[in-house]
This record gives C-alpha cells, sequence and structure tokens, in this order.
C-alpha cells in the first residue's frame, strides 16, 4: 500500500468519529432550541386566546355599566316609571348586543325584572338551570356594595358556558346610592368561538366542565392547567401538530371549561431541516479538509518523490540529455539529484555541436511562424471589431440611450425568464412601477435637457439602491420599473419601495436650480396578483394610479378591488357622459333660515343624478368623477342654468323673490371664461343678478390668488353675491380674506356638530361669526341638526343658518311650500 492511501485512511478515520459526536450533539441541544421556541410560540398563541375572550367579555361589561349607570332604569327600580321596560328593554336591544341574559335585583337580592333571550330565533326562554348557583342573595354578582367595582367573568350553567357582567344600579350621574345590581349575559357558542378564531388565526375547540370529565385525556390535561399559574398546557401531537389548552375559570376561580388550539408545527420542522443542512455542510467541510490535509502531504513529501520518479524515466524514454531533474533542498533528495545531474552534465557536452546545427535551422521556422502569427493576429483584429459592432447594435435594441438602463423591450425579456423561473421553483417575485409625481412641470418650464439631466440623477440614485439580482428599467418619459427576483415576503417590496421615496426626497441640483421630487410607486406581487406579464404590468400600472391619485409620494400594493374600482370607474363614467345627454340630473333645493326675522330668501341648489336603473346616486360617489373628467364644466353650467330658470319660474309664480346659491367647482372657477358664462345665464333666464349667490371654495381661490381676485371682481360687478363654502376646512390667509370681494362666509358642518357640548367647535364657530360680522360679511351656518345648535348660533348672531333640522334639500316641487307668495306669510317651515 502506498503512503499517501495510508494517510488517507487515517485521516478519515480521525473524522468519522468527529462527525459522529457532532451529529449526537446537534440532535440532543439545537433541537431542544427549537422544541422550546415551538413551545413559547404556542403559548403565545393560546395567550392570544385568552386576550380575545377577555376583549368580548369586556365589551359585555361596558354594555352593562353602561346601562345600569342610567336615571330613567333608577326611578324604575323605585316604582316610578313602569314604561322603561317596554321603552327599552326589547328584542331588538338583545339581538343587536348579543345579549342571552338580562336582569335587575334589589339590595336584598330580589328579582325587580329579567329574562332570557334566544336571540337567534328573537324570542324570550326560561332561565336555564344552573344559573341559581350564581345568582342568590349575597351572591358576588348581586353584592353591589362599590360603584366602582364592578364584576365580569363567566359561569357555567346546562347550556354552556355564559359570559356575564354585574355592575350596581344608580343613577346617571352615579350620585345616589345603589338600588340594586344589573347582570347581563352572553353565550360562549360556536358563533362567538368562530369570531375568536377569525381574531386569533388558530384553530380552537371548546369542552365544557362535562365533556372534560368523560374524556381522561382532557381530565388529564386539566389537571395539569389548574396546576400551571400561566393557565396554560401544550405539546406535539404528532411530527406535524401540536395541540395547546387554556383553562376558563368561572367567577368563583372554579374550573368549568377548556379551549382546546391546534397549530401546525414549522417551528419544529424548520429546526430539524436546518440541523440536516447544518450537519450536511459539516460533512463537506470534512472531506475538503481531509482532501486538503492529504494535498499538503502529497506536495511537501510524496509529490517530490513522484516528481523525481517521472523526471528521471522522462530523461530515460526520451534520451533529453539537456534536461536536468530538480535538485532544490539540502536534504537527501536533493543529494540524489545533483549526482543525476552530473550524469546529465558528461553525456550533454557530447552532443553541443549537433544541438548548435538543430539551434540554426529551429531559427529558420521561428521566421516563418512570425509571419504566420501576424496574418492571425491581423484577422482576429478584424473579428474582435465586429463583435464589438453587433455589441453596440445589441446594446441600443435592449438599453435606454439616457441612462443607461435596460429598456421596455430588454425588460419583458427579462420578466418573462424570471416568470418561468419562479414558477418552476416556487419563488416570489415583485414588480414596482414607479412614476415621477409633476415631471412634466420640470420639462415645460426648464426645458428637455434639464429635465435628461433629472432623469439620470433619479436613474443613478434608484440603481443604487437594487442588489445584486434585481433589474431596474426605464420604459419612457419618467416612468422607471423594477423586478425584485426572488423576495422571501412580500413586505421585501414595501421596503424598498419607502427607500426610492426616501432617495427622491433628498434635493436635486442640476446647473443653478434645485428640485424636490415625489414618486408614485405601485407594487406587484407574483403569483398572488398575476400570472403573466401583462397582468403583472398592468397591475402594478393601476397600483401606482391609485397611488398618485392619493397625492402622491406613498407606494400602494395592487389589490383585487382596485381592478374592481378600475372597472367601476370606466362604467360610472360611461354612464355619466349618457346622463349629460339623456338630461338624467336634478337640482333639489335646501332652505337657509334668517334668524333674526324667521324668514326664508335663501335656497342652496344641490344637484342629484336619477339613474333609470341604480336610482338615485350620491353626489360624493360621481362629483369627484366628474372633476377628474373634466365633465364638470357641462354638469356645472347645466346646474347653473337649471337654478336661475327656476328661481325666475318663482317669480314668475307670484312667490316672494328668493335668492338661489349654486356652487361652483374648482375646475369651472379656473376656467378663464366663467364670469362671461355666468352672465351669459343670468341674460338667456332673465334671473336679476342679485338674486344669485355662488359659492366657492377655500382651494380654488387659493391656488393663483391674484387671478382668483381678478375673477370674483368680474362676477361681483354684475351684482351677483359671492359666498366661500366650507369655511375653515382650507388654508385661506386672513390677509387675503379681506382682499376677496366676497359676500358670505359659510361655517363648515363639521363645527357645527360639536355645538354646544364641544368647546373647540364653540370656540371656532364663535370666531369665524366675529370674523365674518367685522368683515362686513353675512355668516351661514351649515349642517345645523337640532334645535340646541339653532338656539345657540341665534344668541351668538348668526345670520343664517341650513340643515336637516330645517329641511332637507327637496325637489322644486316641494321647496316652494315653504315659500310664502306676495302678501302671506307663514310661520312654519316645513321639516322633510
Amino acid at each position: 500500500m502506498k503512503l499517501r492511501n495510508k494517510v488517507l485512511i487515517a485521516i478519515s478515520l480521525a473524522w468519522l468519529v468527529f462527525l459522529g459526536l457532532t451529529y449526537v450533539g446537534s440532535k440532543v441541544f439545537l433541537l431542544q432550541s427549537f422544541l422550546s421556541l415551538e413551545h413559547n410560540r404556542a403559548d403565545e398563541n393560546l395567550g392570544r386566546v385568552d386576550q380575545a375572550l377577555d376583549q368580548v367579555n369586556y365589551a359585555l361589561y361596558t354594555f352593562t355599566s353602561d346601562w345600569s349607570h342610567w336615571t330613567d332604569l333608577y326611578e324604575f327600580m323605585q316604582g316610578k316609571k313602569p314604561e322603561f321596560i317596554p321603552n327599552n328593554i326589547n328584542m331588538t336591544a338583545f339581538v343587536n348586543s348579543h345579549i342571552n341574559l338580562i336582569g335587575y335585583w334589589d339590595n336584598d337580592g330580589k328579582m325587580v325584572v329579567g329574562s332570557a333571550v334566544d336571540t337567534d330565533n328573537e324570542k324570550l326562554v326560561a332561565f336555564p338551570k344552573g344559573l341559581e348557583k350564581y345568582l342568590y342573595p349575597g351572591s358576588p354578582l348581586l353584592k353591589r356594595v362599590d360603584i366602582n367595582k364592578d364584576i365580569r367573568g363567566y359561569i357555567l350553567i346546562s347550556t354552556g358556558i355564559m359570559l356575564v357582567a354585574a355592575s350596581a344600579v344608580t343613577d346617571g350621574d352615579k350620585a345616589l346610592p345603589i338600588i340594586g345590581a344589573m347582570v347581563t349575559g352572553r353565550y360562549l357558542n360556536e358563533d362567538l368561538v368562530k369570531q375568536i378564531e377569525e381574531r386569533t388565526k388558530v384553530d380552537l375547540n371548546l369542552f365544557i366542565l362535562s365533556q372534560i370529565q368523560q374524556s381522561p385525556q382532557l381530565q388529564k390535561y386539566l389537571d395539569i392547567i389548574a396546576n400551571n399559574k400561566s393557565g396554560h398546557y401544550n405539546g406535539p401531537i404528532n411530527e406535524d401538530l401540536l395541540q395547546g389548552y387554556t383553562l376558563i375559570k368561572d367567577i368563583n376561580s372554579e374550573p368549568i371549561g377548556m379551549f382546546q388550539m391546534t397549530m401546525p408545527r414549522s417551528i419544529y420542522k424548520t429546526g430539524l431541516q436546518a440541523i440536516n443542512y447544518y450537519l450536511t455542510a459539516f460533512v463537506a467541510l470534512a472531506i475538503i479538509f481531509s482532501v486538503l490535509m492529504l494535498w499538503l502531504l502529497r506536495i511537501l513529501i510524496v509529490k517530490r518523490l513522484e516528481r523525481l520518479d517521472r523526471q528521471v524515466a522522462a530523461i530515460g524514454e526520451k534520451g533529453a540529455i539537456t534536461e536536468r531533474v530538480d535538485a532544490t533542498g539540502k536534504d537527501e533528495l536533493s543529494s540524489v539529484s545533483s549526482e543525476i545531474n552530473h550524469m546529465l552534465d558528461i553525456i550533454q557536452a557530447s552532443h553541443e555541436q549537433l544541438e548548435q546545427r538543430v539551434q540554426e535551422r529551429t531559427q529558420e521556422l521561428q521566421k516563418t511562424n512570425i509571419q504566420l502569427q501576424q496574418e492571425i493576429t491581423e484577422r482576429k483584429s478584424v473579428e474582435r471589431e465586429l463583435i464589438i459592432h453587433k455589441e453596440h447594435l445589441v446594446r441600443l435594441a435592449h438599453y435606454d440611450s439616457l441612462t443607461s438602463l435596460p429598456n421596455r423591450v430588454f425588460f419583458n425579456e427579462i420578466l418573462n425568464k424570471a416568470l418561468n423561473h419562479a414558477k418552476r421553483n416556487n419563488k416570489t417575485l415583485a414588480v414596482l412601477f414607479v412614476d415621477l409625481d409633476r415631471f412634466k412641470n420640470i420639462n415645460d418650464a426648464l426645458g428637455h435637457p434639464t429635465g435628461d439631466l433629472v432623469l439620470k440623477e433619479m436613474g443613478g440614485r434608484f440603481a443604487g439602491i437594487m442588489r445584486a439580482g434585481d433589474i431596474l428599467a426605464r420604459l419612457g418619459g419618467d416612468e422607471f420599473i423594477i423586478l425584485l427576483n426572488d423576495i422571501s415576503n412580500a413586505k421585501f417590496a414595501g421596503v424598498v419601495a419607502e427607500k426610492i421615496l426616501a432617495a427622491c426626497s433628498q434635493v436635486v441640483r442640476v446647473d443653478s436650480h434645485e428640485f424636490y421630487i415625489t414618486a408614485s410607486i405601485g407594487v406587484c406581487i407574483f403569483p398572488n396578483d398575476g400570472q403573466s406579464l401583462e397582468d403583472l404590468m398592468k397591475n402594478a400600472d393601476m397600483a401606482m394610479y391609485k397611488a398618485k391619485r392619493s397625492g402622491g409620494d406613498i407606494y400602494q400594493y395592487y389589490t383585487q378591488e382596485m381592478n374592481i374600482a378600475a372597472h367601476e370607474y370606466i362604467k360610472l363614467e360611461s354612464e355619466l357622459r349618457k346622463a349629460i345627454q339623456n338630461n338624467e340630473f336634478v337640482l333639489h333645493y335646501q332652505p337657509q333660515l334668517n334668524l333674526k326675522d324667521g324668514t326664508i330668501r335663501h335656497v342652496e341648489a344641490l344637484i342629484r343624478w336619477e339613474h333609470p336603473k341604480l336610482g338615485m346616486i350620491s353626489p360624493a360617489k360621481f362629483i369627484p368623477l366628474a372633476e377628474e373628467t373634466g365633465l364638470i364644466l357641462p354638469i356645472g353650467e347645466w346646474a347653473l342654468r337649471e337654478a336661475c330658470r327656476t328661481c325666475k319660474a318663482w317669480q314668475d309664480e307670484g312667490y316672494d323673490p328668493i335668492t338661489v346659491s349654486v356652487n361652483i367647482s374648482p375646475k369651472q372657477f379656473r376656467h378663464q371664461d366663467v364670469a362671461q358664462v355666468i352672465a351669459t345665464v343670468l341674460k338667456e333666464t332673465g334671473l336679476e343678478a342679485k338674486y344669485l349667490e355662488v359659492e366657492i371654495t377655500e382651494t380654488a381661490v387659493m391656488d393663483n390668488v391674484d387671478i382668483a381676485i381678478s375673477r370674483l371682481n368680474s362676477i361681483k360687478s354684475m351684482g351677483i353675491r359671492i359666498s366661500v363654502d366650507d369655511f375653515g376646512t382650507g388654508y385661506t390667509s386672513i390677509s387675503y380674506l379681506k382682499q376677496f370681494p366676497i359676500s358670505v362666509l359659510k361655517i363648515d358642518q363639521h363645527f357645527i356638530k360639536g355645538i354646544p357640548h364641544n368647546q373647540d367647535d364653540i370656540a371656532i364657530t364663535s370666531a369665524v361669526i366675529a370674523l365674518g360680522h367685522n368683515l362686513g360679511l353675512e355668516v351661514v351656518a351649515e349642517g345645523v341638526e337640532t334645535a340646541e345648535q339653532m338656539q345657540y348660533l341665534a344668541e351668538h348672531n348668526c345670520d343664517l343658518i341650513q340643515g336637516y333640522f330645517l329641511s332637507r334639500p327637496l325637489p322644486a316641487s316641494k321647496i316652494i311650500l315653504q315659500f310664502s307668495k306676495r302678501g302671506i306669510t307663514k310661520d312654519t317651515i316645513i321639516q322633510s
């Protein structure tokens, strides 16, 4: 046996012993760590189940506490208001609040009134058996001596486990003595268990005490949990599943049931797989190390002997007397090599003349060889030039000339390959569609050369964010697209999107200009959001436009709802265009009451869409679409003309003159001919300008203040009243407000809703009224819904009010019922 084979056997045996010890240690210690992690995860899930059940119990407790501190209830318990029960405690209250038990007891523990309810069939039933164990004079549920110390928990009755809550009965201010106790209950039924499953994302089974006692296995777990402070227990049932249990105790701290949780052993399987990968890698390294050791021995000793043997054999076989063996070193092998070389020196001396003649012939052959090499070099040079030209043509076809990034054609090829790879290997990838917000403004203001420099800068920034395997391409214009290959989680795409937005937020300097760029990003995930290149590109583009419509400088993940919304958007736009042609719009009018004399002299015209199939469509749904598509211009002009025509018709029918208020959208107001359009409508309808009021928003007038003032002056010069709608919700500067030729301020209904209880809303409303009066403006309060709100506004000198307390918006045929004809007065306003 050769020496190298003996060394290899010795090293292999030593490594086998070491690998065996490593395998045992990995199984004992590493696997135990993963089992501990699995146990902790199961315990956390059981804790979430406890928390979800406690939240339901707390909701029941909140309901009980709210209903027990009620002045009407307190008087009922005193025998003063017998109508309390039929007016408040009814089947609707039980069903909506999921209440299966409600009752009131006096301080002596005697029931005043109560019932059990079958909420599924909506009928009253008898109290379930077992309730008497918890409801008796002096029991913890009925003994309520402290208003601030209520009780909630669980009880076991004949029909199962019930969540209960008890609270002391007192007046609404909690100032009067406790007069009794209120107890409510809700069954812990299958529907509630399913709700807890959906909230905690785990599979659950509920066992009550009788079921547990019938099963030795469940009884065993109950005994274990009863002695465990956490109230939990979990353990594996096989290689794939793990079960856990959490204990349910009644209000007397006695066990009455358990939740059984079943979950997959994903952590254990992952740990086992990791250990196997680790051992495999370790074995591979061991083999590599063994080979390396053998190689070193071969280099230092064995190879020198073999080399000397080969050199001597080669010299003998070939008769190469000019060659010498390697004699480096100072050991025995070097001495033997030196003696061999000495013998070769003697033999070489006799062949020198012959060698000289061979050299002369060789020189002639070398000259011929040089000529051939020159010809080959020239041919290779031509071939290289052809390859370079070919590569240049390929680059022009696959890369963007401005940014040197892949273009749309090349990106599509890469994406198709990535999709095929992802499908074969069950991988996840993401497509990010990036569009620079308002980039057209840079090109329009500074020219395309400056815009191109900005695009190159942004392309460089985006490229710096990419990983080695990701692809960044420019589709054209200000659009970029990114392919994130082999991502472990869809959330990783969000992280990259945030980095892109952060890169955009940094100032861009080109020549003497500084830009602050934002981007809108749409994110689409394969395979969840699409299986083909076309679907992924389309859905990412759809998500990007969703981000852009949301204001930009954000990213949006694609959702199925976007696709549905897009189809609905297209359908609604088509229907909206038909509505204009088919005259499907109508105007409703909402009156404004003068608080000083109680008369109605103003109405606001509000547009409605009566669709022949869908019925009445809310303006909140179609007005934004009309603004975006530009259809608001013909719709707004129709509304203006119809409102003026109707107002003139009322006057012709003998009604007292009414001022009609018409909303002018921001897009209408920005139209340079808005004043001319209004003048034409007044001329066509014959309505005097003083009976028309136009409403504009703060946003419309603040886009370009100088132009806005000019257009407002043109409208005001006709004698038309101008009002600022929804005042307080925008960003109108007070300094600009006094420059606008307006007549009316309308306080937004969001501030009116809080009156008279919200101090902030009261302060804002009072300030706006004072501001308007100091500027010589009328003040209108929108959204008045209660008598208290109207009284407050009247006391603080608000001029006009408008809202559902007076009347909802009504058709023209109904609103005239609230008007008075000349010489006739009306004392009341019809609420409708």
